[in-house]
Parts: structure tokens; sequence; C-alpha cells
């Protein structure tokens, strides 16, 4: 059953615009995603975070088209990848190596815990790329790992890339017998440059912004989660008092972009070299790598193409 409370994004704006904020809470679309690829619990928790953050960056970014975040690290989990459509279409997936997972998860005496992303992704980099075809110049922004949390690394990314003001707490909920299901959510604030814009004059600025920051760090996982509480009730319960204005929703579900058509154009691109290599029994079969959707041609299909 959809949870109309889940599966969205909602922006809002603090102390007459000085301040914007995005809360993402995501249930259907990361277990389809997971349900998808059946991974590991470590891995599922790492995609299932990720996910969130994915949506919440897209969240505050103007494009129409593609945007991805996509991790390229020498941990046991080598590569996630998120896609986050402007339509709000999202998919997901990991590479990871199960037998380093479990001799990391020895070696710091962790078999019942689930550890933190930045431990399961090891070092290497962090990038985000907003693709928006013919329309626009190619946008990538690229941070190193960095951190002991996944907020941590974003973080790093706004202070170096961006240069904006940003404060954001992650939320990762298991499976539990009472919920049997994935959770995901994240909160973000960014502080809004007061120069040359029409934010009336704030006393105590900094003030003002720390506070709201303590405020964010306040939120508890309960909250988060229950499914009880809208969005914009969980919202409130921070933000009452610092002239709190909702200003929008949006939806997201999965959806994957791959199609028979897409990899027979792509697969008849190669030579009959290669063509013959791929093939068994006179059949080539792939797979995609976000919603493990198998298409099968024949070989001579491919080279009449």
């Amino acid at each position: 059953m959809t949870n109309k409370n889940f599966d969205t994004c909602t922006s809002f704006h603090l102390d007459n615009g000085a301040f914007l904020g995005r809360f993402v809470r995501l249930d259907k679309t990361i277990n389809t995603i997971l349900e998808k690829h059946q991974y590991p619990t470590q891995v599922a928790s790492v995609v299932a975070e990720f996910t969130s953050l994915a949506v919440l960056l897209s969240s505050s970014m103007k494009y129409d088209g593609l945007f991805t975040l996509q991790t390229k690290t020498d941990g046991p989990i080598s590569m996630v990848v998120v896609d986050v459509t402007s339509e709000g279409k999202v998919r997901a997936y990991a590479k990871y190596d199960m037998d380093r997972i479990e001799r990391a998860k020895e070696l710091r005496k962790t078999t019942d815990e689930i550890e933190a992303s930045p431990y399961l992704i090891g070092g290497g980099y962090l990038a985000f790329t907003i693709d928006q075809g013919d329309k626009a110049k190619l946008y990538q922004g690229v941070v190193d790992v960095q951190g002991k949390t996944l907020s941590e690394i974003a973080l790093r990314y706004f202070k170096q890339s961006e240069q904006i003001d940003t404060h954001l707490k992650l939320f990762l909920q298991m499976p539990t017998a009472e919920n049997p299901k994935w959770q995901s959510a994240g909160l973000m604030l960014q502080k809004i440059p007061q120069k040359g814009g029409k934010i009336e004059e704030i006393e105590n600025f900094e003030e003002v912004w720390n506070e709201s920051k303590i405020y964010l760090e306040s939120l508890k996982e309960s909250e988060v989660f229950d499914s009880s509480l809208s969005s914009e009730n969980v919202i409130n319960r921070l933000y009452h008092a610092n002239k709190l204005v909702i200003s929008g929703a949006k939806n997201y579900n999965f959806a994957c972009r791959c199609s028979r058509d897409k990899l027979l154009n792509t697969l008849s691109g190669f030579d009959q070299k290669n063509i013959d290599e791929m093939a068994e029994h006179g059949k080539i079969t792939a797979t995609c790598s976000f919603c493990s959707e198998q298409y099968v041609f024949d070989k001579g299909e491919l080279l009449k193409h």
C-alpha cells in the first residue's frame, strides 16, 4: 500500500526566504529498487541512503533532464549510481564484492551492525552530474570521499564547489518485524546569499542560522518515519516559529529508462567479431544494471540491424 506521506520531497523556506529547505521521505521507491536486485543488507543500506541524498540534491537544482549521483571508490562497494529525472523518476544500482564486505566486518568487529556508508565505499570520489541533452552544457561537480557519514561528504561538496552554506541530515530505517520495509529520508537547509537579494535584513543573522541547524539536528528518526505524520507536520514541528512557508511538494517513484530498442541500437554498433564473441548458441543476453530486466537477441538480428 502506498503511503501518501512518503515518496515526496517537500520544499519550504524560513525567515522571509532567508533559508530554503527540502525534506525527502522515501518508501516504495526505495523498496522497489532494492527488490529488483536483492542486495545483501549492507549494500541495501548504502543504496537506500544514497538514493535519498540524490533526490534531496536534485530537488534543489533547476534542470530539465537527468541528475546523476555516482561514486567511484576502492572499497567493498566500489560504485553506486542513482539517476533522478526532472519528472521524478528514480533508479539506482551498486557494484560490490561480498567477500570484501565480510572481511571488513570481521576486521572491524561489526558483524551485527550496519556501518555508515563511507566505511563500505572506501576512498575515491563522489560526482554530481546534470545532463540536459542538447539544451545546456553538461554540468558536473566532484568531491573526494572524506567524512564519517554520507552527509559529511555531501557537505564538503557544497563548501568547496557551490560555496553555499548548507546543512543536511540523512535518515535510514532498516526493515523490522513491525515494518518489514526499508525507508530513507533527508532534510536539508541552505542559506540564501543576502547581498543583492530581496531578503529583509535579519537581526543576528548568523545566530538565527545556527539555531535553525540545531533544530534540524534535533529531528528524530521516530518522527521522520512516523507514517501518520505528513511531511508538513514534521517540518512545522521544527520551524513553526521561524516564519515557515511550505512552498511545494513533488512526488517520486521508481522507473527505468531501459528498453529493448535502446539495447538493440547499442549492441548493433559492435562489429561482427565482438558480436560473435558475446554470443552463446547464437544468442546474446543483456541485463539492465538498474532494473535487472533481461533482453535476449539473436546474433543475426544484430548483424542485420
